[in-house]
């Protein structure tokens, strides 16, 4: 609706910097606007489309704000969440534990026959 009625605008515009009819011409198409502009049926329609558009926009900005919350409340409880988890992991780590670990073969750090990988080194 606004792109029709800015067209005609500017389309009356153009016609009225665009045409060589002089000044008496100017002034008929100057009138049409101003009558067309104070026609009452003009004023009503265009208050219900401006109540429309607040409406519209009152719902938009409504329903804008009630997502913007839910994601800030989905949010701040995500955050708790991983606060509790990083809480308890360094809970745990501090604990003393004590573990045994079972002894490991000793490992050779060259061998032709594997390629240069390491490997177990046998007892004589």
């Amino acid at each position: 609706m606004k792109f029709k009625s800015g067209f005609l605008v500017g389309l009356g515009a153009g016609y009225v910097l665009g045409a060589k009819a002089g000044e008496e011409r100017y002034q008929k198409i100057v009138d049409a606007a101003r009558s067309l502009r104070e026609n009452p049926g003009v004023q009503r329609l265009t208050g219900e489309v401006n109540k429309t558009v607040t409406v519209g926009k009152d719902r938009v900005s409504e329903a804008a704000s009630r997502k913007v919350e839910q994601a800030g409340d989905a949010a701040a409880a995500q955050a708790s969440k991983a606060r509790e988890a990083v809480a308890s992991v360094g809970k745990k780590t501090e604990a003393p534990t004590e573990t045994t670990e079972a002894p490991t073969a000793p490992v050779s750090t060259t061998s032709a026959s594997s390629g240069g990988r390491p490997t177990p080194t046998s007892k004589p």
